[in-house]
């Protein structure tokens, strides 16, 4: 009897070390909560004679937006809580109200509702509303995609693909140029990849016959009608009229927008506002007018301040919003994160959206840089 006990207990003990999830198994770690209120996003449409039309969307909790050229379609990114939760992409429709998960992150066509898509490493467009996809550059999981952008005119798309078998970190990232008619590639570059970020890499000029790239110690030009190409000491893009007219320059003691065709410099530095400038510039599709995103100054909670201006004419400008000529406090950069999504196709307005919070103090610790940055990825 007292042997029948003994190999009783014996059993049972191996029983519970064989099947995982019974007797003496462990109880598994839970993924941590995500608190973040799904606070549907508004969109304005602000007309640029000062007419602001409001909606409401059924898309809850998008940090990052961008709107089509027709105004219909709204892609979006929401910025995952955890540690290793990465950016989740969304689009859309403001016709039916529908909300749809993306297998990649997306950015639009300048004249048609078609979103280039990155995905499986390499780069697909989807066309809408139909929903058809082509795939343009196969995926490689040795040699995947990192980035890209298709040029004004979308005659071009550039991207940069890793050699993740090289072991040179200064050349794995090659710059390589399609021709979208033909799809028929061609490498540019070899250079080290910038990390740590997911700020916009690269930039075309207006008339698509410039395109400027970020490496991971400088900014370099690449000329496509010559080939050549030329490094800059520049910390920022440049920033050019969709005409050519004018071109945008910010130094530690000038803010002006420079005449392309006289040489003539537009003062834009606040004179009273010494900490003001202009951040992010959105230029109308046709012309010279602009849509920005001004910073105003710092506040008390690590933020700053920040303001929506409409730039009718380059020395004309309104708050559509309200300002400080009208003693608007502002909204708060980061809190509040109203941002411009884009410009209509017939450039008679723009579009602005409240999305969700990327202030520091709405992420756990684990998801910040030291600097107390909120870390995304992609």
């Amino acid at each position: 009897m007292k042997k029948r006990f003994l190999l009783s207990c014996l059993l049972i003990t191996m029983i519970g070390i064989l099947v995982p999830g019974q007797i003496n198994a462990a109880t598994p770690a839970k993924a941590k909560a995500d608190p973040r209120q799904p606070e549907p996003v508004i969109i304005y449409q602000v007309g640029i004679e000062g007419k602001i039309t409001k909606t409401v969307t059924n898309m809850p909790l998008m940090h990052h937006a961008s709107m089509s050229p027709s105004g219909r379609f709204v892609y979006g990114e929401r910025i995952g809580y955890g540690k290793e939760d990465r950016n989740i992409p969304y689009l859309y429709d403001m016709q039916t109200k529908k909300m749809t998960q993306l297998s990649g992150y997306g950015k639009w066509s300048s004249k048609q509702d078609l979103l280039y898509i990155q995905e499986n490493n390499g780069i697909a467009k989807l066309s809408l509303p139909d929903g058809k996809k082509t795939v343009l550059v196969a995926g490689s999981a040795s040699y995947p995609v990192r980035d890209f952008s298709v040029s004004p005119d979308e005659q071009y798309m550039a991207f940069t693909r890793m050699d993740m078998l090289s072991s040179n970190t200064k050349v794995n990232a090659h710059l390589i140029l399609q021709h979208l008619p033909t799809l028929k590639m061609k490498k540019n570059d070899q250079y080290e990849w910038r990390t740590g970020t997911v700020e916009e890499m690269y930039y075309w000029v207006p008339n698509s016959k410039k395109l400027f790239y970020k490496t991971q110690t400088a900014i370099k030009e690449l000329d496509l009608p010559t080939g050549l190409k030329y490094e800059h000491k520049m910390t920022e893009f440049p920033s050019y009229s969709n005409d050519m007219k004018y071109r945008y320059i910010r130094t530690f003691t000038e803010e002006y927008m420079l005449d392309l065709q006289t040489g003539n410099k537009i003062n834009l530095k606040d004179p009273v506002v010494t900490e003001s400038s202009l951040g992010k510039i959105v230029w109308s599709p046709s012309g010279h007018q602009m849509a920005v995103e001004q910073h105003y100054r710092t506040s008390n909670s690590q933020d700053s301040y920040m303001y929506i201006q409409t730039y009718k004419q380059i020395t004309k400008s309104s708050y559509p919003f309200g300002g400080p000529d009208q003693g608007v406090g502002g909204y708060y950069d980061l809190s509040d994160n109203h941002r411009i999504i884009g410009w209509a196709k017939d450039g008679k307005s723009y579009y602005v959206a409240d999305l969700a919070s990327t202030h520091h103090s709405d992420f756990p610790l684990e998801k910040l840089s030291p600097s107390n940055g909120v870390i995304e990825l992609r």
